[in-house]
């Protein structure tokens, strides 16, 4: 039971299985032309992923918020690498509509792969958990319009975003598989850093709690 309680400290702390920052961080838009951009940061069997979804507030009213959402994805490295999928996990005040357009899908309350149930997804294929060949590639930029109603009152302390902001990336380096992780705001502390493989912050984390098992046996 320690040990797997120990396992969990450090698949937290080291943001392994999906698995966001412990301490969540929130984006705020209470006026028009407010923009707060999510920056998704990982390497994975020899591709480095890198990519910003740029929020822009077009226009917003107590019922009503319409957004310019920009996405560009400046990964590198073998694989097709294309961003499919990306979701915020709380929305506040609560959802009751979201329409977007640009080709791109918008869904409330579902599941996202690695992660739990999303206030909101936004998409680029068949659905939340990607699939098909669509997304944005390797040195492309998309951009579509995103509108979100609640029943609410955006005006009274405006629209929050609250992380962890997910993503999905597919056909990803030289195994051509999928990958699921957490972004972080532009701007804020620590953000910008690139993100260990998934593999090596394991190992870091089995380390580290072979030396504190190691150093019980001696005491």
């Amino acid at each position: 039971m320690k040990l797997k309680k120990t396992l969990q400290a450090i698949a937290l702390c080291c943001g392994l299985a999906g698995v966001g920052s412990a301490n969540a961080s929130v984006m705020l838009f209470d006026d028009a032309g407010d923009v707060s951009s999510i920056l998704y940061s990982a390497t994975y069997q020899g591709a480095t992923l890198s990519a910003t979804v740029q929020f822009t507030l077009n226009s917003l009213t107590a019922t009503q918020a319409v957004f310019g959402v920009q996405i560009s994805n400046d990964s590198t490295g073998p694989g097709n690498n294309r961003l499919t999928s990306f979701g915020i996990d709380i929305v506040s005040p609560t959802l009751i509509s979201a329409v977007s357009n640009g080709g791109w899908g918008a869904s409330r309350n579902v599941n996202f792969p690695s992660f739990n149930s999303v206030d909101l997804c936004l998409w680029d294929g068949n659905n939340c958990s990607g699939g098909g060949n669509q997304g944005v590639g390797e040195g492309m930029t998309e951009s579509f319009t995103l509108t979100l109603g609640t029943s609410g009152n955006f005006l009274t302390n405006g629209l929050e975003f609250t992380s962890p902001y997910s993503v999905k990336f597919q056909s990803v380096g030289s195994g051509g598989g999928s990958l699921e992780f957490a972004g972080c705001i532009v701007g804020t502390a620590g953000c910008g850093s690139q993100v260990p493989e998934p593999a090596s912050l394991a190992l870091v984390g089995l380390g580290l709690l072979g030396a504190g098992l190691a150093r019980r046996r001696k005491a």
